[in-house]
């Protein structure tokens, strides 16, 4: 799934800042695979911590995730990029620097569809 890259005013003045999502998720938005797919990711324990970290600090750096963590860094960028492709972070691009943060929307909508999607399974349809 390939993820669109848009730029981010921060301010009135010219920037380099980019960063990568989900997109603007809305309840009815986010299709089961989708859904899935985030959930899998958090379900790894040094994910599930990541994005605690990433959270609590608000944004962090790809080395100062590193730091955290008591992992070499290729399994840093690994545990990123599952988060990353599953719409859970967010990456903004600074020059040479790539700052990560929560996408809190797409979390918060998790949050409020679980209940709904797991409260009755879906109707299937018999095949006569």
């Amino acid at each position: 799934m390939i993820r669109r890259t848009r730029s981010l005013a921060l301010t009135s003045l010219p920037s380099m800042h980019i960063y990568t999502s989900m997109g603007e998720a809305r309840l009815g938005d986010i299709s089961d695979p989708q859904l899935i797919r985030a959930l899998r990711a958090l379900a790894d324990p040094t994910r599930f911590r990541m994005v605690q970290e990433i959270a609590a600090a608000g944004e962090l750096s790809c080395g100062a995730v590193a730091e955290r963590f008591d992992v070499s860094q290729p399994t840093i960028s690994h545990h990123l990029k599952i988060l990353m492709d599953a719409g859970l972070l967010v990456q903004r691009t600074e020059g040479k620097h790539h700052f990560t943060s929560v996408d809190r929307a797409l979390v918060a909508t998790i949050v409020a569809i679980l209940p709904t999607r797991l409260g009755s399974p879906p109707v299937k349809k018999r095949g006569r």
